[in-house]
């Protein structure tokens, strides 16, 4: 695949990366929570980061889908 701006489109990628190493390394509080291990409001920071990052991956894909030629 082609794109515009090589050296854009693989900070991109990195940064895409990194931010699911931080959704998988919050995974088991997710999970001890659906258990019911932990309350909502224990849970409530974890599931309002987990969101920041998952719309930065949103935000990060749909530039990288700007890029293609």
């Amino acid at each position: 695949m082609k794109y515009k701006d090589r050296e854009r489109v693989d900070e991109i990628r990195n940064e895409i990366a990194g931010l699911k190493i931080l959704l998988s390394q919050s995974d088991y509080k997710s999970l001890k929570h659906a258990d019911g291990a932990l309350t909502d409001e224990e849970y409530k920071k974890t599931r309002l980061k987990r969101a920041e990052f998952r719309e930065k991956i949103n935000e990060l894909e749909a530039e990288l889908e700007s890029l293609k030629e």
